[in-house]
């Protein structure tokens, strides 16, 4: 699919979709702007929107006393609930790993997916934008098996190379993503080379309901 970076879309918005935000907690300032922009931020006496992904830092802590099954648990609930998986990326977000867990359950789920860059935006702690990171989506992908089954593959660096590994934080055969063709055998797509990619300089205050929107109808949902 090809990136939306450097362009600026205005894409119209027929629903309002309930979103899993995934994001690195190291962002919480950048995250809290989309949060307050104007397609989830409320008036008085005005309908809240519904947002998951948002958990306190005390249960977060709490979940992970608790063991990596909690917090598999926790994201798995939270996912349920929306209708699309946004990841918010900032420098070093890629590198999380209940951030591709987050991802993998958007596939696992037949959720909508889809990326925006965060680092353009400014805020009392950082009055510069800093420089994009990478994409997460892009670590993550899907491979055919010998069984003509499908599974999650994550990149990782080995002795000096990418290679593609099967995901151990989720290892049964999942369904091929509607928004995507069945990935070959010996040929792993990345999830960045199928869903979409943004910038919050693109107008993300105004336009993010309708990115939401198109990612969870690519999707089916």
């Amino acid at each position: 699919m090809t990136s939306l970076l450097g362009s600026f879309p205005s894409i119209p918005q027929q629903k309002k979709r309930r979103t899993f935000f995934s994001f690195h907690y190291a962002d919480i300032m950048r995250v809290n702007v989309v949060r307050k922009s104007g397609e989830f931020a409320t008036t008085a006496g005005a309908p809240g929107r519904d947002i998951e992904g948002y958990y306190d830092a005390s249960l977060w802590e709490k979940k992970k006393l608790e063991g990596d099954e909690a917090l598999k648990r926790m994201i798995r609930e939270g996912v349920e609930n929306t209708s699309c998986v946004c990841v918010l990326i900032g420098t070093e977000t890629w590198q999380r790993r209940w951030v591709k867990y987050e991802i993998a359950r958007s596939v696992v789920d037949g959720r909508g997916l889809m990326a925006v860059h965060i680092n353009s935006i400014n805020h009392h702690q950082r009055v510069r934008p800093d420089e994009r990171g990478y994409n997460p989506c892009g670590i993550l992908g899907l491979a055919a098996h010998v069984s003509g089954n499908y599974y999650l593959v994550e990149r990782k660096f080995v002795n000096g190379a990418w290679v593609w590994e099967w995901y151990q934080d989720y290892t049964t055969a999942v369904s091929v993503p509607r928004y995507m063709k069945p990935p070959t055998p010996n040929h792993p797509v990345r999830l960045a080379e199928v869903t979409r990619e943004y910038d919050w300089s693109q107008n993300g205050h105004r336009n993010i309901g309708g990115w939401l929107d198109l990612a969870a109808t690519e999707a089916g949902r």
